[in-house]
């Protein structure tokens, strides 16, 4: 497997995540509802929508469940039951609500807790309702059947386009953002050919840079799928693609880490190198106690080196996450990098080397399919390519979750959104002004539980098959850390700690295959308590986040 599709399968958690994050955020983290119940909106959300793709029950498969309308023509379709399922958990969320929401914010969260954990023993212990314990199987996530796809066909060239005009969308509002800043690269002109013009012509008709950027994208969707009707240019249009996102990637670190020095850029990449050479005792020694035991030791003298830094030289301590963040990204770029091409360069294979860089380069196909398209390259030598479904279920999500961002964000910004954060600053406050608490303490909690339940429709089609442990209280938590971890009331943040969150959980996987397999689950295992323990240093250090609260205009002499 390439590291791209690592990748993928990471980014597709981060977009679950995120929504069922600012749903929290809106509760938590504008109004002040501190909500431990919060999965149970994602289990229900995620139940309600694999009901409506299931077929009738069939006894004879021991699977039992309530309804299904999967043969329901425009009923049994995941959009239905996806919008069904985030309507139905709004309500649910402004019912539960109405008795709950007058108590005091540590008798709310352990209400909720209650109540969700309701949800939870119902489904597992009422067979009827929707297999009881044993997992709800038996559907599929929507057009997986068209995999994979024919790119010389209309479906297979618009299923293609779908995912170009997603990532070019976004690719193009992140540069439209980061032309606003001072840099050596032309910027402008980069701009002008991805938007085909719009980004110099068409702004002021178009009303906004991210009308100009979902037109591009657009654009580079119906010119992705001519070329794939005409000639089946499939890896020409995944090259091209994945190159704008290598360029907008890089130029976005560049601007961020533009204004450290070069003492503090050796010392963010000295603490990445040094976290690298902590962990190579598990893939270098063959004794189990010789590795924990030297990885352990290695860790300890990169923490202790680190905190001694900001403890005795000032300009490190004003630049101590950003030693952190460089860090991780000079880690990242060494693990999706140089690592993958250490075996065939031992090797001597030069082909296998361009090969594996080649592949990870072109992050927007993946390669290996015996029902891909096949290409000879010179010095490469032969590949298979194809858009797998993996790829456009991240579309997909992704899609999803900006439509879902954007909207969120005008909500917060508008009236209503500063009425939320005033009865979390000072109820009382609001009181004086005529303004109702109570009234939009429901209505958050219908907007945060929409939201939980919109991700839970995700998740039950990522996972293709739920239990009741679906609505574990761990959820909740985890959702609250990506909030903590990002920013209170921050949007942006939310959306960087699940980044952050499931980094660490892939990393960790993948050290955890270091290990013996009966040490594996353990270790595993273990790093729960290693995000308890992280929980609490951002909790005692970083109230706020990495971003702390963002400052929301406040209306006053605003026309």
């Amino acid at each position: 497997m390439a590291v791209s599709d690592v990748v993928v399968s990471f980014a597709l958690l981060v977009a679950i995540y995120g929504i069922l994050s600012l749903g929290l955020n809106v509760k938590f983290g504008h109004t002040g509802l501190l909500d431990f119940g919060h999965v149970g909106f994602f289990l229900i959300g995620a139940y309600t929508s694999a009901l409506f793709v299931l077929p009738p029950d069939d006894p004879a498969d021991f699977t039992n469940y309530v309804i299904g309308l999967g043969d329901v023509p425009l009923v049994g379709t995941w959009v239905f039951g996806i919008i069904v399922a985030t309507i139905l958990t709004g309500v649910i969320g402004g019912l539960v609500a109405l008795p709950t929401i007058r108590l005091r914010e540590d008798y709310l969260a352990i209400t909720l807790l209650g109540i969700s954990v309701i949800f939870q023993r119902v489904v597992q212990s009422e067979s009827w309702l929707a297999n009881g314990p044993d997992a709800l199987r038996g559907y599929s996530p929507p057009f997986q059947g068209l995999f994979p796809i024919d790119p010389g066909t209309v479906v297979g060239a618009v299923a293609f386009a779908l995912v170009v005009f997603v990532v070019w969308a976004v690719a193009t509002a992140a540069l439209s953002v980061q032309r606003e800043n001072d840099s050596r690269l032309p910027l402008d002109r980069i701009y002008a050919v991805t938007t085909f013009g719009l980004g110099t012509r068409a702004t002021g008709v178009l009303g906004s840079r991210f009308a100009v950027a979902g037109v591009a994208g657009l654009i580079a969707a119906v010119i992705s799928a001519g070329l794939l009707l005409a000639a089946s240019l499939v890896l020409v249009v995944g090259v091209l693609v994945s190159v704008y996102g290598w360029i907008v990637v890089l130029v976005a670190i560049g601007q961020h880490y533009a204004g450290l020095e070069r003492r503090e850029l050796a010392l963010g990449v000295g603490f990445g190198t040094g976290l690298l050479v902590a962990l190579l005792p598990l893939p270098l020694t063959d004794r189990l106690s010789v590795s924990i035991i030297g990885t352990l030791a290695l860790l300890g003298a990169l923490v202790y080196a680190y905190y001694h830094a900001i403890t005795s030289y000032e300009w490190v301590a004003d630049v101590k996450l950003a030693v952190i963040g460089l860090g991780a990204v000079w880690f990242v770029g060494i693990w999706y990098v140089l690592l993958p091409i250490l075996g065939p360069l031992g090797s001597g294979d030069v082909s296998g080397v361009l090969g594996t860089l080649f592949r990870n380069a072109v992050w927007f196909l993946q390669f290996g399919s015996s029902a891909g398209i096949g290409y000879s390259i010179a010095v490469i030598g032969d590949v298979t390519v194809q858009l797998d479904y993996s790829r456009f279920q991240l579309a997909l999500f992704l899609l999803s979750l900006g439509a879902l961002y954007a909207i969120l964000e005008a909500a917060v910004q508008s009236p209503f959104g500063r009425v939320l954060r005033a009865i979390r600053n000072d109820e009382a406050v609001v009181k004086s002004l005529g303004k109702d608490p109570f009234v939009y303490k429901v209505q958050s909690m219908v907007i945060g539980s929409a939201l939980g339940g919109f991700a839970g429709g995700l998740w039950a089609m990522y996972s293709q098959g739920l239990t009741f442990r679906t609505g574990a209280p761990e959820t909740t938590f985890i959702a609250l850390l990506i909030v903590f971890v990002g920013g209170v009331g921050n949007n942006k943040g939310v959306l960087l700690g699940a980044v952050l969150y499931w980094a660490f959980q892939q990393a960790t996987t993948q050290l955890a295959g270091f290990f013996p397999p009966a040490l594996r689950v353990n270790v595993l295992a273990f790093r729960l308590v290693v995000v308890g323990v992280l929980f609490l240093i951002v909790l005692y250090y970083m109230p706020d986040g990495l971003l702390g609260r963002e400052e929301y205009s406040s209306g006053v002499g605003e026309s």
